[in-house]
């Protein structure tokens, strides 16, 4: 689940875990799902927080070719 609020996102998914981490990401690689339903690489620069069973991120998700 994504929620976007003006240029940053703030998205919360499930995972497999129940260590505790933070995270100050500059440039992490992720996938992203573009308008046509394909899969783009894109870089996030943010906040990553796992806790236990979720990952929470507040961050910027740069495509390529944009500045």
């Amino acid at each position: 689940m994504t929620k976007t609020f003006g240029k940053y996102h703030l998205s919360l998914n499930l995972r497999n875990g129940i260590g505790l981490d933070l995270e100050f990401a500059d440039t992490k690689a992720i996938w992203v799902m573009a308008d046509g339903g394909d899969f783009e690489a894109a870089q996030f620069e943010g906040i990553v927080l796992s806790l236990p069973f979720c990952v929470v991120t507040f961050g910027q998700v740069f495509l390529q070719g944009e500045e």
